[in-house]
């Protein structure tokens, strides 16, 4: 599995500069950790990514099939999307909140059904499942969210900024999730956290104002740019220091 971008440029209204301005990037198997401070880009790529927003030019191919085009229909289906926020109603049941995002998806009832209560146990909320998602804390939000993103077993994730708003113990939690998914996906996970990307990302794409600065495996961009503590977090800081230089 692939997702090749090539030419990618997206823009808001009448403004000159891109969004999201990317010559060419391949995604392959595994986690890649997108980094960027906020504003840097990432949503609006992310989204572009899962099928939700066109871009104003270039490609998106998920193993060669163009993403906005009338083939796409071959591969939307084996994207998963979570935003960084996912409104439900709150007088839904968690479980039915999982079977109507599997509707929406195309997943056939009775395959839905039997799929939908392993993916609960999967993200810890096996015991939640006739809850109201009023009820749910922010962590467990979080992980119906993810949860959702999975109803059609995916080959590309799309994670925006999954751990925003979560508290350490939280935050840790849904990490130890992230880490047990298929590691032969193509998994991009959005954010600004240089300490969640480095505890599951093997690879590392920083975006500053659109473009990607750096793209490469994690070891090496601490060993190239983490400074004496071999940090993750000096090496992305560096990195956007030095393009603003």
């Amino acid at each position: 599995m692939t997702v090749a971008l090539t030419g990618l440029r997206c823009t808001y209204g009448r403004a000159a500069t891109p969004v999201v301005d990317i010559d060419e990037l391949l995604l392959t198997g595994g986690v890649c950790g997108l980094v960027g401070v906020n504003g840097a880009g990432k949503s609006t790529l992310l989204r572009t990514l899962a099928g939700c927003r066109r871009p104003d030019a270039g490609a998106v191919r998920v193993d060669d099939v163009d993403l906005y085009r009338r083939s796409r229909g071959a591969v939307i289906g084996r994207i998963g999307y979570m935003p960084q926020q996912l409104d439900l109603p709150r007088e839904l049941r968690v479980s039915d909140a999982l079977a109507y995002a599997s509707w929406v998806r195309g997943v056939p009832a009775a395959l839905a059904a039997r799929r939908n209560a392993g993916i609960l146990d999967r993200v810890g909320l096996g015991s939640r499942r006739d809850d109201r998602v009023g009820r749910l804390s922010g962590g467990m939000n979080r992980r119906l969210a993810l949860a959702v993103a999975l109803v059609t077993e995916p080959d590309v994730l799309l994670l925006d900024e999954p751990t925003t708003g979560l508290d350490p113990e939280q935050r840790a939690a849904l990490r130890a999730i992230l880490l047990d998914l298929d590691a032969s996906a193509v998994t991009v996970l959005s954010s600004h956290v240089m300490e969640d990307v480095a505890q599951m990302a093997d690879r590392v794409a920083v975006i500053e104002a659109g473009r990607v600065l750096y793209d490469g495996g994690l070891d090496q961009f601490v060993a190239e740019r983490g400074g004496p503590g071999a940090s993750a977090e000096h090496a992305f800081l560096a990195t956007i220091a030095g393009s603003r230089s």
